[in-house]
């Protein structure tokens, strides 16, 4: 692991452990239980909210993909919620920009899902703004230096 990923974990780490109120404004916490909730719902019930929108049964490699995809939004959503540590809500924000740009591809290569892809591209593109609005609205919520320098000269 690099040095970057050890200092990032600790941040996260650190984070679990504190005292005293979140650094983050509730609204981080609020997208986090969404996007939670979101994925909990692709992992356990993937065909009808697929097929709901796609307006017709799915294979069983899309549901699969689906499961998989509901899984990092589950797991991103808990862990943003936990410890919502700048970095990892910027990387989750990153990661929402990746698969919202793969779900537009894919859309332009499966017209028989397209519709379903769509709708995936929109919500990921959502949730990645919800995010980045939640980690900008909250005035003196600075990266993980600057809180350090702060603590530091308490």
């Amino acid at each position: 692991m690099t040095a970057s990923g050890r200092a990032l974990l600790r941040s996260a780490a650190g984070s679990l452990g504190q005292v005293g109120p979140a650094p983050f404004p509730f609204s981080v916490r609020l997208v986090s239980a969404a996007r939670a909730s979101y994925g909990l719902a692709l992992l356990c019930a993937p065909g009808p909210m697929i097929t709901a929108v796609a307006g017709a049964p799915v294979s069983g490699r899309v549901l699969a993909v689906a499961r998989v995809l509901g899984g990092r939004q589950l797991a991103q959503g808990m862990i943003c919620g936990l410890a919502p540590v700048r970095e990892l809500v910027e990387a989750g924000v990153a990661a929402d920009g990746l698969h919202g740009a793969s779900m537009l591809v894919l859309a332009g290569a499966e017209p028989r899902l397209r519709r379903a892809l769509l709708a995936e591209t929109v919500i990921a593109a959502a949730l990645a703004a919800a995010a980045a609005v939640s980690l900008h609205r909250q005035p003196g919520v600075a990266g993980r230096a600057s809180r350090s320098a702060s603590q530091g000269s308490r």
